[in-house]
């Protein structure tokens, strides 16, 4: 009976954490995500550069979702910021992206760092 009342306890426990809240969406990317992502923008010649420093815990290790979210952060944040600056860039390559992975598996973090270019339109 015991076994029992302790694997229910576990099931409710795991399924508790496991619940989690849509993030706000309706913020630009460098207001919204808080302290999982750090965003510098870099004016170049010709437009500027969008270096992406991104990470999160993940008790299971998922580095390929973790490569798309930080493509996708500097892809929609070179576009957020042409349009504060009230300009265009050229489409950005999602293959011209560079990005790197890293995990610190004592603390569960998966980590990944993303590089585009964004030149603007003539």
């Amino acid at each position: 009976m015991r076994t029992i009342t302790m694997s229910l306890a576990l099931s409710a426990t795991l399924a508790l954490a496991a619940c989690t809240t849509a993030a706000d969406v309706s913020k630009p990317i460098e207001a919204g995500k808080g302290q999982d992502a750090k965003v510098q923008i870099i004016d170049t010649a010709d437009g500027f550069n969008v270096d992406v420093k991104y990470s999160r815990y993940q008790m299971i290790p998922e580095s390929s979702a973790l490569l798309v979210a930080c493509r996708s952060i500097a892809t929609a944040r070179a576009y957020e910021e042409a349009k504060s600056r009230g300009k265009e860039i050229e489409p950005i390559n999602e293959q011209t992206i560079r990005v790197s992975t890293g995990r610190n598996g004592l603390l569960g973090l998966t980590s990944c760092r993303a590089f585009a270019e964004a030149h603007f339109k003539r």
